[in-house]
């Protein structure tokens, strides 16, 4: 068994250095592939990349063994045009392996078809270029050909920032007829897109909203931050306020805000989040 397993493998390599070789002989066809999984792994504004995760099913359409060696390739990303690894693998005689690659997209190229992809739309892929192909002691060179051309979406299932005030970072302090509502909060970003979260947010204190202060905040995927608002409120509107000195002012900030990724994506998120600041 193991003679016959030899005799096949060098019958296959005898074929191939043929090819490349003699004259007359056919080259091999060069491998085919598709889509297997196409996943976001992180959209990062302040690194300026985002970054894919792709499995494509490479096949064999000849009646031997393919050794690919890991070729470069050039990459249509929407309308970008970019360099593309192909790692290398060993196809079986007509069949397949599914092989699994990262794609990193700078931002500053492919602006456009990221953010068709983070807003739901589908966006096109195509690979070609050449491959190397193990004839022997020769690697043989395989195309010019297209390797791939397909639509490609991502499943994004955009999720709330979670914000919680800080009690350490926060206080109250009356300076003549003005009570300084100063409120640190926490917030976490569950998602693989960082963003700046930018809008107005309002003071609410007994069901009323007293002050407006504007947040801006960057966030980096799945990471947390925090920040600092200021509000300066007519003591009238807050009655016991020297009370709440002591006891503490039960308030909530709420209003609607913006998540962006400059010149990439955005959209609009209604925050609220409550606590209490002494």
């Amino acid at each position: 068994m193991v003679v016959v397993r030899k005799t096949v493998a060098l019958l296959a390599v005898l074929a191939l250095v043929l090819a490349a070789c003699v004259p007359g002989v056919k080259k091999p066809e060069p491998p085919q592939a598709r889509v297997e999984g196409f996943d976001l792994i992180s959209v990062d504004p302040f690194s300026g990349e985002a970054r894919f995760a792709l499995r494509l099913r490479l096949t064999n359409p000849n009646a031997f063994e393919l050794p690919l060696l890991e070729s470069q390739l050039a990459l249509t990303f929407d309308r970008a045009r970019l360099p593309f690894d192909l790692p290398a693998v060993t196809l079986p005689p007509a069949g397949f392996e599914v092989v699994e690659t990262r794609l990193t997209v700078p931002l500053a190229e492919s602006a456009e078809g990221v953010g068709k992809l983070l807003g739901g739309e589908a966006v096109r892929l195509r690979v070609d270029g050449r491959v190397r192909v193990q004839a022997g002691p020769v690697p043989l060179d395989l195309g010019p050909f297209t390797l791939l051309d397909e639509n490609v979406r991502v499943d994004l299932r955009f999720a709330l920032p979670r914000f919680t005030i800080d009690p350490a970072q926060s206080r109250l302090r009356i300076r003549d007829a003005t009570l300084e509502v100063v409120v640190g909060f926490q917030v976490t970003n569950p998602n693989p897109i960082g963003f700046y979260l930018r809008g107005p947010l309002g003071l609410v204190i007994g069901g009323n909203t007293v002050a407006e202060a504007v947040l801006d905040v960057p966030l980096r995927p799945r990471q947390s931050g925090s920040g600092v608002l200021a509000f300066r409120v007519d003591l009238a509107r807050v009655p016991g306020a020297a009370a709440a000195l002591v006891t503490g002012l039960p308030v909530e900030l709420s209003g609607a805000v913006r998540a962006e990724v400059p010149g990439v994506w955005q959209t609009l998120l209604d925050v609220a989040f409550a606590g209490r600041v002494r």
